[in-house]
């Protein structure tokens, strides 16, 4: 039974799994964790917290924009 599910990775396979992984988390961190962070961050900074304020003020500097 174990043999059937044993796969045989290669070192081209396992980069691509590696690779792929990669990019996922990042991809996942860049568009649902982030704008979740500042969201939180923001509704901190309302009610007055100070750390919060500093958090979204540095992150906020740290954007670039193209002009």
């Amino acid at each position: 039974m174990l043999k059937i599910l044993q796969a045989d990775l290669g070192l081209w396979s396992s980069m691509i799994i590696v690779l792929g992984f990669s990019f996922f988390v990042v991809a996942l961190d860049e568009y649902v964790m982030k704008p979740w962070r500042h969201r939180r961050w923001e509704r901190r900074a309302a009610a007055g917290d100070k750390e919060a304020e500093e958090l979204l003020r540095i992150a906020r500097s740290a954007k670039v924009v193209d002009e």
